[in-house]
């Protein structure tokens, strides 16, 4: 009788201190992620409910995981110090190439390519007429660093204007404000298409430099969920062809070197 006792005042102990550990257990399911606090559709868009390349893949990963993401929105001008000084646990897009500092850039797990995009000019159709040389403006979001122009502007041979909104940028391209912009070709074709203009009007320059780059997601806390994404891209890569198609990404295989 005595032993039937203390094994029931076991067992309640045994459950208490279970009951204890769920909310541990929960909370190590739920995740921030800092993502950059811009409107950038397709690719992301955090202050609109319409899903986003980004939101879909990132979203997709978590439910095949049960894990729960939460998105941050941060600030572009922070964007070296989000992991470091941001209670955040993952950082999308980043890319190691983004950091100068080594010392910095070791500090974080870097997952595979998740989309491959271009890094080029965009300039209205009609300027591809006028000499490489008359092009003296250039547009692009506060805290985008235009690094294919960053020595012409060092030098003053080109002025550099920065603005909070993708739309208004493409709108001083449309009105001969800015001789071209720098931003990702698919969200350019996005935001002509809104405000009615044909995504023919306005093209990439090839005369000037251009470039292939990656979005990688990361960390530094969790490099073991960094190695379950890594697996979930190669088992998904009809996913991400598809993604692609849906979101309207620009073929960048024409604009490698």
């Amino acid at each position: 009788m005595k032993r039937h006792k203390e094994n029931q005042s076991s067992r309640f102990f045994l459950f208490c201190f279970l009951l204890l550990l769920l909310p541990k257990i929960s909370l190590s399911q739920e995740f921030v992620i800092g993502v950059e606090d811009v409107p950038y559709y397709p690719l992301f868009e955090f202050k609109s409910n319409r899903n986003t390349h980004t939101k879909e893949l990132l979203n997709k990963f978590a439910a095949s995981k049960g894990y729960t993401f939460t998105y941050l929105p941060l600030p572009i001008k922070r964007f070296d110090t989000w992991l470091l000084e941001d209670k955040i646990d993952f950082k999308y897009p980043d890319n190691a190439r983004w950091y100068g500092d080594a010392s910095l850039r070791e500090k974080f797990t870097f997952s595979q390519s998740t989309i491959k995009l271009v890094a080029g000019t965009t300039v209205l159709k009609s300027s591809l007429k006028k000499d490489a040389t008359a092009f003296k403006s250039l547009g692009t979001l506060l805290g985008f660093h235009p690094t294919t122009w960053i020595d012409k502007i060092e030098q003053g041979e080109v002025e550099l204007h920065e603005d909070r909104s993708t739309k208004i940028l493409i709108k001083q391209l449309l009105e001969k404000h800015i001789d071209g912009i720098d931003l990702e070709p698919s969200v350019i074709r996005n935001y002509l298409t809104e405000l009615g203009k044909s995504t023919e009007i306005a093209v990439i320059d090839k005369r000037y430099r251009y470039d292939v780059y990656d979005y990688h997601f990361s960390t530094i806390k969790y490099p073991e969920i960094i190695k379950e994404f890594d697996e979930f891209l190669s088992e998904n890569k009809p996913l991400l062809e598809e993604m692609n198609k849906k979101y309207n990404i620009i073929d960048y295989r024409p604009y490698l070197q």
